[in-house]
């Protein structure tokens, strides 16, 4: 059963707006100029979300009991297994569990979510069905269940706690580089967390890290040192699908690939969270179907429409993303699965109707 709910409930972003305008007062950060008038107001309300968070959470008593009830749950093939983090790197090493030569894919939920939320596994089975590598799903269900704000504060402790066991995993023989973190929504900055907690214990960087329409209340307009950023892992891409709703309204990766221009809405999708989640059901399909999405490197979803893109400059999102993609790439989707296009998906619409009438003329 699929347990997401919307990221922010109208009555929290009233609050939010409120405390936004005694920010501003008292001459906190204003968002950046380039900003639109609604990605302004957005930028503001995730102020005030943090300046709520550091006055109520900031001096927070030892959270060790909650963070026990994390878990670790391993897909191997039709084996699942579930192991409590306190006991996570003593069962994975034992002999026959976790293969330190593969590829380690950690996939990690969003707000009010869990590992067994339909887009969460769904991930992860995906990766599974590979038969080639090592796939971890974080859960963190009871940390994201008292309100939104709260659950932002805990992403970093569940963020320093996976650290805490790569790491671990790391001197036990496994490779950084190997190391693949997927996060959805609130779990993409849990992601972040993880790889600044990594380089902190390390010295060296996680190998790469998906943010699948990263969280945008509290988030929106940060600094880098408070949120999912490129500098978490050697290679950082992001899908946008829900920005200036539930997803981040700025480009935060070495690359970032805005799905439909990345929203608000997506085609097929009547809420927010449809569209939001729409980020990780589109990666989760390149996995099965790696040729299905193709974007167009470009300025902006304005650039597209107009058929003004940078020529010939294409990149593929999801599974097979290169790892020296840089810079934002837009692409259009179908309405329902499979949502993919191929090279058709960095055409407009008018630009595909008129191949198509032109194939059907000839």
């Amino acid at each position: 059963m699929h347990h997401y709910s919307v990221v922010m409930p109208l009555y929290v972003l009233v609050y939010l707006l409120a405390a936004s305008l005694a920010q501003t007062a008292a001459g906190a950060r204003r968002p950046h100029p380039d900003l639109t008038f609604a990605e302004s107001v957005y930028a503001k309300l995730s102020g005030a979300c943090r300046a709520i968070l550091d006055l109520r959470y900031g001096s927070m008593s030892d959270q060790s009991d909650l963070i026990k009830t994390m878990k670790i749950v391993q897909l191997d093939g039709t084996t699942i297994r579930n192991f409590p983090i306190n006991e996570a790197y003593t069962s994975l090493t034992k002999d026959g569990i976790f293969d330190i030569r593969k590829q380690t894919k950690i996939i990690i939920h969003g707000y009010k979510d869990n590992s067994q939320s339909e887009v969460t596994f769904d991930l992860a089975q995906a990766y599974n069905e590979k038969k080639m590598f090592n796939v971890l799903i974080v859960d963190a269900e009871l940390m994201n269940q008292d309100g939104y704000i709260l659950s932002v504060h805990f992403a970093r402790l569940v963020g320093k706690r996976l650290a805490n066991l790569l790491a671990n995993l790391e001197n036990f023989g496994a490779t950084a580089e190997d190391f693949h973190l997927l996060g959805i929504s609130l779990g993409a900055h849990v992601a972040g967390w993880a790889g600044k907690y990594f380089q902190q214990y390390k010295m060296h960087t996680l190998g790469r890290i998906t943010g699948l329409d990263p969280a945008g209340p509290c988030f929106s307009n940060a600094y880098s040192n408070e949120r999912l950023d490129q500098s978490d892992a050697t290679y950082v891409d992001i899908l946008h699908s829900n920005r200036l709703i539930q997803g981040i309204i700025e480009p935060v990766g070495h690359a970032d690939f805005y799905i439909n221009g990345g929203g608000p809405n997506q085609p097929g999708c009547f809420m927010p969270t449809c569209s939001h989640l729409r980020a990780a059901q589109v990666y989760t399909e390149s996995i099965r179907m790696p040729k299905s999405y193709v974007a167009v490197k470009c300025k902006s979803w304005k650039h597209f429409e107009s058929n003004s893109c940078e020529k010939d400059d294409y990149a593929v999102l999801g599974y097979g993303s290169s790892t020296a993609t840089r810079g934002l790439y837009y692409l259009r989707t179908l309405s329902k699965p499979p949502f993919g296009l191929g090279m058709n998906g960095t055409e407009t619409k008018a630009q595909a109707a008129d191949s198509w009438l032109k194939t059907y003329v000839t």
